[in-house]
């Protein structure tokens, strides 16, 4: 019985949600760049009446409209509602607040019975089924039925409650993480229960059939028209170029399906798998199911033996030693560690040491008793799920070339309706019988529109792909090959990307009595006894792996250094009963010597003994963050613990005792990070009266405090031999080239200056953020770095600025900053963003989603991005960039459209040479086919005149011998090997230069067409076309002959004065295919103009001339438009109009808009102590006024 308590409960709930607004529509923030907007529709009975009287008057056509607009059908088939009574949901991906695409999607209800092993479910205490949700938050509610929308593989719930939609977690959001700890696993009934919601745990691919698959082709825009034209084709008789087109149709669609069926077959063997894993149920007991089966909640059990995960999992105990390559890039082992039992919540980015993710292989487990993770998310919500969404629906482009590709169809398309009208006029009034004027007016629509169009426009890309992969470079997505070639702007990260991966021991300095050492090279020269050996041989996450010692790079080289050994204590040997983990234990070297340490505090001899073995009985993984990582370890026979640190110095040196850190610290760190240097701070504390029962019970935040500083570790980070020559070729073209790191910002400012990123003769600018506790403010701080030398220190900088259309950075200063400089500004100073995003070149201490937030800022200000990275840190600027360029061979570099097996950054020139060829090519390719199918559009309008036409062999030669063959040889050009030009291409269709370029080849075209027309009349053998309604499709005439002969030489023409050489691509001579074309094409033409057999006459129904005053003159004409063809586009187009006038435009402000100069002047009375400087040579600070 429900008491009058409860109820009135229930009432006033009731009431609160009756009160609640109720929402129309709703905004939901996937990402940073992204949102998902939902509309509410529910059906409209009248509007469905009345639709389906449209489509039967349509005869069914209005369907094929609603299928390529499905948001269209929702329209007009149902009425905006309120969100909770809505039906369907019209919803709006927005991307970076510009793209939207509409996706029309059912809402479904389900409830603890739509599982098929409902009937297995527990009922609750009022004998009623309900399904439990984990909302996030550390909130979890039951309903008896909920509203479920799919989209983009992501579940969607409607929370009553709240009124709303919100997305599906799994337990990985506002769970602490001590609560992990209270999981006991589910039983087999709340397993069920928890997968109505949450679906299988598999990443599946939708798969088509053939015949679906054949049935998207031929439902295309495209193809559909091209079965409006052969049905038009059909009715004139044009069986020729019919049966040619339905050949070229049926092979493009068969190559298509293979391709498709492929792709959809190679991600579905990629991403899906299954086995079978261990969970543990409610009881206690252990029992095994299909991976597919895992649901969020679960206690799974990590196999001994290790194996693929199918599953983001948490860890409990024990540690695990895995491969993340497929997130990463990188093939080093990583040690898993459990989540300490604190009251933080999840956060999956500072809780990654702790998280086993979905793909990764497991390699080792350590640990005497079963180790036990926490399911959190599964499918598609999973980090690998996130990776093959990314493929399966990636961001939309804003390539101007495609936009202005579509206009240029429609303006076409209006072409057609003026011809399409006035040949029904003209027809009508001399008389056309009206089936005869209906056949001819639609015919000139297929005309105007190429139906070849489409594919003659992916030969120029299908070209380079086929040139990049000889350069070991792969392409996943055709479309940004033309992308590519509009580049302007290039971000590097560092190192892997512009040094050698590998980092090589260069020395240590130890911290001696309050002083710095000079660098000890010879680490092995050093005391064992050193507590800054100590550290390096015991701070780190290294593993033993088939008797190797495996993990981070760094950590080996430092370790390897030593001279210790490292090796793993069984279960037995360990002094931690309670603790269920193996300890790696660093072993000195066994033997005892004099050495001599002149370079350390005093010149005496000293002997010294052999310390004890070093275990490691705890480890604080490194975090990005944090910028550092600990460990505790426990010296053999001593008492206490000793917590070893190791990180960024500028992190260390933060969190020790003043009276530790050396006076010098920092000028010492200087010395040696200006010179390209990676430098670690390294520091330690002893831990006295330590409990490490309990490990994870340890608060990072109470253990990494009060240091003392024990010096640092030094690295040398050497560059690729490819990069400085590669960076010159950028800056050469006046490319804008930054490097983005999370390495120290002076580390990366020696690197900049050594590659050439930062030229010799540019100031560097520090940028940074201070914060003015008398008024509680924040401002901007401009330093000098200090790298800048035998230059004067200038009392202002002028700016000019930056051309993003160009690529050109401004030449007299950079600025360098911190990602911590970079949030402080986004926040405090949006309107400085401009000035730091386009004068900016090293951005240092970046964390990923920084990398993507300057990415997509370059975007905003105009530039064309490319990004060249390796790693996982890269993966988030790869996306957002406008060409990712990954160099790495794992399926992290899904992320990015370009892959490079050369792992150095040579393949960036690659891209853009032919990605510049390529987008020159399309240009090409689209002035031609447009000209070419307004050549044949004049030349039918014209006989149109005379009631006469092109007949279908005439049309045949021309559609299939000339501009098919020209437009499948025209990309064969190969990309120019000279220097690159300092522009890019062109990439919009619809600017001055490409339309005059058009319409000036156009006008030529129709004038000489007219002109042969006219002048054959004026000839006294000269007889006129009439048109016999008894033999309706005969056309032979000697304006027939005029016509279609100028025209033949008219489609050799245009395909050369559109086929670019210099400075994008190689000559046009080299193109022999293309050559031979001309060539063969020219001699074809000039045989059927002059001589042509009677045969081959009566074939293509010509009424030849006479020689001389006939046929002769036709050939002229056809000399006298290639000449002017090419002045008009060499000289009027290139010269005067792009190089001549467009400048002086452009200067006046009237295409580009006016250069401004920024000035930021030094503030006078500044204190000249008070300001920081990075470098120490003669500094002067700017403040900003503003």
């Amino acid at each position: 019985m429900v008491s009058k308590l409860d109820e009135h409960k229930m009432e006033f709930n009731s009431r609160l949600r009756q009160k609640r607004i109720r929402l129309r529509k709703q905004l939901i923030t996937l990402f940073e760049d992204e949102e998902l907007e939902f509309l509410g529709f529910k059906k409209d009975q009248l509007k469905c009446y009345m639709l389906w009287l449209f489509c039967v008057l349509t005869l069914g056509f209005l369907n094929l409209f609603f299928y390529w607009y499905p948001k269209m059908k929702l329209v007009c088939t149902h009425k905006r509602c309120f969100l909770d009574e809505a039906e369907k949901l019209l919803l709006v991906d927005i991307y970076q607040k510009v793209f939207k695409t509409f996706t029309v999607e059912n809402i479904r209800v389900l409830t603890a019975s739509s599982s098929s092993h409902g009937d297995n479910l527990k009922k609750s205490s009022e004998g009623t089924q309900k399904i439990r949700i984990h909302l996030g938050g550390g909130l979890e509610k039951e309903y008896d039925e909920i509203k479920v929308v799919w989209h983009k593989k992501l579940c969607y719930i409607w929370d009553s409650d709240e009124g709303k939609f919100i997305n599906l977690h799994g337990y990985d959001s506002g769970i602490k993480h001590c609560e992990y700890y209270n999981f006991k696993g589910f039983s087999e009934e709340e397993q069920i229960f928890r997968r109505i919601i949450y679906d299988k745990n598999e990443i599946s691919i939708p798969t088509q059939s053939v015949i679906s698959l054949i049935l998207r082709e031929i439902l295309t825009p495209f193809y559909i028209f091209q079965i409006f034209s052969l049905i038009i084709w059909f009715a004139e008789s044009y069986y020729y170029y019919t049966i040619a087109i339905v050949i070229m149709s049926a092979v493009g669609i068969t190559s298509s399906v293979i391709e498709s069926k492929k792709n959809q077959n190679s991600l579905r063997k990629t991403v899906h798998s299954t086995d079978r894993v261990t969970v543990r149920r409610a009881n206690g007991s252990l029992e095994e199911i299909q991976s597919n089966l895992l649901v969020p909640g679960d206690v799974l059990v990590i196999p001994e033996q290790g194996g693929i995960l199918h599953c983001d999992a948490i860890l409990l105990n024990g540690n695990c030693v895995v491969n993340e390559s497929m997130l990463t890039g990188e093939s080093v082992p990583i040690t898993k560690t459990p989540v300490p039992k604190d009251t933080k919540c999840y956060n999956i980015r500072d809780d990654a040491p702790h998280t086993l993710f979905s793909g990764t292989k497991i390699i080792q487990t350590r640990s005497r008793n079963k180790i036990f993770a926490i399911v959190l998310r599964t499918g598609f919500q999973t980090t690998k799920g996130q990776l093959v969404r990314t493929i399966l629906y990636p961001p939309p482009t804003d390539f101007k070339f495609d936009q202005d590709s579509y206009k240029f169809i429609g303006v076409l398309a209006f072409i057609a309706l003026v011809g399409f009208i006035y040949t029904i006029v003209s027809k009508s009034y001399r008389g056309i019988s009206g089936a005869d004027i209906a056949v001819k007016a639609l015919d000139i629509i297929t005309i105007v529109i190429p139906p070849a169009l489409p594919a003659a426009m992916t030969v120029g890309k299908l070209y380079a792909l086929f040139r990049l992969k000889k350069q070991n470079i792969y392409c996943t997505n055709s479309s940004d090959i033309n992308v590519s070639g509009s580049l302007n702007c290039i971000c590097f990260d560092k190192t892997g990307t512009l040094t050698e991966d590998g980092l090589d021991m260069f020395g240590v300095v130890i911290s001696d009595n309050g002083s710095l050492q000079d660098a000890i090279k010879d680490v092995r020269s050093i005391p064992k006894d050193e507590e800054l050996i100590k550290g390096m041989v015991s701070c780190h996450s290294l593993s033993i792996i088939n008797g190797e010692i495996s993990g981070d790079p760094l950590d080996v080289k430092m370790f390897e250094s030593s001279g210790w050994t490292l090796y793993e204590k069984d279960h037995a040997q360990s002094q931690y009963s309670d603790v269920a983990t193996v300890h790696p234990v660093a072993k000195p070297p066994q033997l005892h010597r004099r050495v001599s340490s002149i370079s350390l505090a005093s010149n005496k001899n000293l002997t010294w003994e052999c310390p004890k073995e070093i275990e490691i009985v705890h480890q604080f993984h490194f975090s990005s963050k944090l910028q550092m990582m600990s460990v505790i370890v426990k010296e053999k026979s001593h008492r206490n613990h000793t917590l070893y640190s190791k990180g960024a110095p500028e992190k260390i040196i933060s969190l020790c005792r003043p009276e530790t850190v050396p006076k010098d610290s920092h000028d010492k760190l200087a010395s040696y990070t200006q010179k390209g240097y990676r430098v670690i701070a390294m520091a330690m504390k002893i831990m006295d009266d330590l409990d490490l029962n309990d490990p994870s019970e340890l608060n990072r935040e109470d253990v990494e405090t009060n240091l003392d500083f024990i010096g640092f570790v030094i690295f040398e980070n050497r560059l690729k031999s490819e990069t400085k020559e590669i960076i010159e070729v950028l800056k050469d073209a006046d490319f804008k080239t930054i490097m983005i790191t999370g390495d120290n910002i002076l580390t990366a400012l020696s690197v900049a200056r050594e590659c050439g990123i930062i030229e010799q003769s540019q100031r560097v600018i520090d940028v940074s953020v201070i914060h003015l506790k008398e008024t509680d403010e924040y401002k901007i701080i401009y330093n000098d770095a200090g790298f800048k030398n035998d230059v004067d220190v200038m009392d202002s900088i002028v700016v000019e600025n930056d051309d993003p259309e160009s690529g050109k950075s401004r030449k007299n200063y950079c600025y360098s900053m911190t990602g911590s400089t970079w949030a402080l500004i986004r926040k405090y100073f949006p309107q400085e963003m401009e000035s730091i995003v386009v004068s900016g070149v090293v951005f240092a201490r970046m964390t990923s989603d920084q990398k993507q937030q300057l990415v997509q800022e370059l975007k905003m200000y105009g530039y064309y991005v490319g990004m060249c990275g390796d790693g996982a840190n890269d993966v988030g600027a790869l996306k957002a960039a406008h060409v990712g360029i990954s160099l790495s061979e794992e399926e992290s570099s899904v992320a990015s459209p370009f892959t490079s097996k050369e792992t150095n950054i040579s393949c960036v020139v690659h891209i853009i040479r032919e990605g510049r060829a390529a987008l020159v090519t399309s240009f090409g390719v689209f002035k031609f086919m447009v000209c070419y199918s307004l050549a044949e559009f004049t030349s039918v309008i014209i006989l149109y005149g005379v009631d006469s036409n092109l007949t279908s062999l005439q049309f045949l030669f021309i559609d299939v011998f000339l501009g098919l063959q020209f437009a499948s040889v025209f990309g064969k050009t190969r990309a120019y090997k000279g220097p690159l030009c300092k522009t890019p291409p062109k990439s919009s269709l619809l600017g001055f230069t490409p339309l005059m370029s058009i319409i000036l080849q156009i006008l030529l075209i129709a004038i000489f067409q007219t002109a042969a027309f006219l002048i054959i009349q004026e000839f006294d053998w000269f007889t006129p076309f009439e048109f016999d309604p008894e033999t309706p499709h005969f056309f032979s005439g000697f304006e027939n002959y005029a016509v279609f002969c100028v025209s033949t030489f008219q489609y050799i023409i245009i395909a050369v004065v559109f086929s670019k050489g210099k400075p994008y691509r190689e000559p046009l001579y080299t193109n022999k295919l293309f050559m031979m074309s001309i060539v063969m094409s020219t001699l074809v033409c000039s045989y059927i103009t002059l001589f042509p057999a009677d045969r081959l006459a009566q074939e293509f129904e010509l009424i030849i001339p006479p020689l001389y005053n006939g046929r002769i003159t036709i050939l002229a004409i056809s000399l006298a438009h290639l000449v002017t063809a090419l002045i008009a586009e060499n000289l009027c187009v290139e010269i005067l109009i792009s190089k001549k006038i467009l400048p002086r435009f452009r200067r006046l402000g009237s295409f580009q808009g006016v250069k401004t100069n920024i000035y930021f002047k030094p503030k006078k009375a500044i204190d000249e102590k008070n300001i920081k400087s990075l470098g120490g040579c003669s500094n002067r600070g700017f403040v900003d006024d503003a």
